[in-house]
């Protein structure tokens, strides 16, 4: 079974922009904790 290009980014598309959003929202949240942590000492909180 051939498929085309953009059989394979419609059916692929939606699932690799759900992880690279999640990705990226890891790593801006990552940022931004490190800041606060920075920003009011935190680090005795568990």
């Amino acid at each position: 079974m051939q498929m085309s290009a953009i059989d394979w980014i419609g059916l692929v598309g939606p699932y690799a922009l759900f992880f690279l959003m999640l990705i990226a929202y890891y790593v801006l949240e990552g940022r931004r904790e490190r800041r606060l942590r920075r920003e009011y000492g935190g680090d005795d909180a568990s």
